[in-house]
């Protein structure tokens, strides 16, 4: 009886350690490769650097072998060569039985930010994909971004910057979000200021941002932390409508009945319809004049633990500069 049982518990271990090693031997990592999923502008690593830079163990199961730390290896070899600073790993692949396939896309300039008498120049996560002494939105492929709070106390290629505006990392999505590319952005905008400023009713502090345009158009989007896409879906409509109104042959503004249209300026600096019967005793301003002087304002209706909003509670208004 215990030669049967012994026989039998040995067929049964031995079949699973054949088991092991053919699976073992099936899923063992034999190798890697790299597919770029964009074009290469920046990115001058080779596909062997980056393979090499991921340390990965051929041999191991691609069922058990950890992809996480292959990622932070790469990642970090920006400190060996600062140019793997533009990869950005969208996943490992797993191609059955034995190989893995590293998915990576090329980081691209977005923002050129000023700190310690050097712009950073980063992508759209504010990654620090190299540093230069000069910069002219005309001339470099980023948009001048200025009044970041960077809490980093020292800033290296590679580095995340850590910003108290952390939603100015949300900025590119919600404009592609409005159909509004990399290539549109950067061709538009030469200039970004953030700025903090405290609601009149609330006393809460927010973020703005004060978009300057290659052809001397301002925008300012107020609480870019509230229903941002919205706002910069309505800027643009906004832009249009301003832009492409009807205009008479002395440059003035002329309505359906091919009256014209003249504007007062409030105290806020907002400027609003002149009604030619209240507003004898204000100053009144051309259609001309208005624009040469203001700018597009988005902002959200006064935001209260006693008012329920959504994201459409948005407006805007022409303000003197």
């Amino acid at each position: 009886m215990k030669k049967k049982l012994i026989i039998s518990l040995s067929v049964v271990f031995g079949f699973i350690a054949v088991l092991l090693i053919l699976f073992w031997t099936l899923f063992a990592l034999s190798k890697v490769t790299v597919s770029f999923s964009t074009s290469l502008e920046n990115l001058t690593v080779s596909k062997e650097e980056i393979i090499k830079a991921g340390e990965f163990r051929k041999g191991a199961s691609v069922l058990f072998e950890g992809k996480s730390k292959s990622i932070k290896k790469i990642e970090k070899y920006v400190s060996q060569n600062e140019n793997f600073a533009y990869i950005k790993i969208e996943n490992i692949e797993t191609v059955f039985p034995n190989k893995f396939v590293i998915h990576i896309s090329e980081r691209e300039e977005l923002f050129a930010v000023s700190c310690e008498n050097k712009f950073l120049i980063c992508d759209r996560d504010l990654r620090v994909l190299k540093k230069i002494d000069e910069f002219s939105s005309k001339h470099d492929n980023a948009i001048l971004l200025e009044g970041l709070t960077i809490k980093n106390e020292d800033v290296k290629i590679g580095d995340f910057l850590k910003v108290e505006e952390q939603n100015i990392t949300k900025l590119y999505s919600n404009f592609v979000k409005n159909n509004r590319s990399l290539g549109e952005q950067r061709s538009k905008f030469e200039k970004i200021e953030v700025s903090h400023y405290q609601d009149g009713y609330t006393k809460k502090e927010y973020v703005a941002l004060t978009l300057h345009t290659f052809i001397g158009r301002t925008f300012e989007i107020c609480n870019i932390d509230f229903a941002l896409s919205n706002k910069i879906r309505l800027m643009y409509a906004v832009e249009s409508a301003v832009f492409e109104q009807k205009i008479d042959a002395d440059g003035d503004m002329v309505d359906k009945s091919g009256n014209k249209v003249f504007f007062k300026k409030l105290e806020s600096g907002e400027y609003v319809k002149y009604d030619e019967e209240k507003d004898v005793d204000v100053d009144k301003y051309s259609y001309v004049q208005v624009l040469a002087s203001c700018k597009i304002r988005v902002d959200n209706l006064t935001l209260s633990d006693y008012i329920k909003r959504d994201e459409n509670d948005i407006y805007y208004a022409l303000v003197s500069l």
